[in-house]
């Protein structure tokens, strides 16, 4: 078995497309509407009953990961400027300042492994995950209107012996909903900060990815509707 790899802040690989920026949101945005403080709290409460990375379906697992690499290009652009919402590839305050690439390369290494003893059974596979987006929210979003976490990234499949292609590099979108105001609070009080919840989520989204035939876009919508997105 070939010992497991990270990768962080590599210059892109010939072929990566970064992705676009996306437009400054205005009155009409789709952020979260914030509740009165009791029914926030309640809410917060109830999700936590549900909060749990568990494969999305009970399928077999198609694929086991034996070896991966996770890759933050080097050519995304961070921001820390503390505004609404940052023009630009990677927003995270959900760690003590510094780098932020490295920073989301643990996340999503934190997400596949603990997507992975759900996953034992299946063929063994090496896994490559490209980050092209990482967007959550900044301070002054975060403690106000809410909105959400836009994560994109690239994942190959590979045999781990030969290096043949399994399945094909495809893009993921991993967005979550963003709590906001009282109930970022409440949720934060409960262990479930940003970097927990997009722990979280990325361990549901990789399990479903090699548990469904259609991998997460096969899945996650319905199963957002089903627990609110964590």
């Amino acid at each position: 078995m070939k010992p497991f790899r990270l990768i962080a802040a590599l210059v892109t690989v010939a072929g990566l497309s970064a992705c676009g920026t996306a437009p400054v949101p205005g009155r009409s945005a789709p952020f979260e509407t914030l509740p009165p403080e009791t029914a926030t709290r309640a809410a917060a409460a109830a999700s936590l009953d549900v909060d749990m990375p568990q494969r999305p379906a009970a399928l077999a697992p198609r694929f086991s990961v034996v070896d991966y690499e996770i890759t933050v290009p080097e050519d995304l652009r961070v921001s820390e400027a503390n505004l609404y919402y940052p023009v630009t590839d990677i927003v995270w305050r959900g760690d003590p300042y510094g780098n932020r690439k490295e920073q989301v390369a643990r996340i999503f290494e934190t997400g596949l492994k603990r997507a992975m003893p759900q996953l034992e059974g299946g063929r063994p596979v090496r896994i490559e995950i490209v980050v092209n987006r990482f967007h959550s929210l900044t301070q002054k979003t975060r403690y106000s209107v809410g909105g959400v976490h836009s994560i994109g990234f690239f994942v190959t499949l590979r045999d781990p012996q030969t290096g043949a292609v399994l399945v094909e590099r495809h893009k993921v979108k991993a967005d979550l909903n963003a709590y906001g105001g009282m109930r970022a609070i409440a949720a934060e009080a409960q262990g479930l900060d940003m970097k927990e919840r997009i722990q979280r989520h990325l361990a549901r989204v990789i399990a479903a990815e090699l548990s469904m035939p259609g991998g997460w876009a096969d899945n996650g919508a319905t199963l957002s509707r089903g627990i609110d997105q964590i």
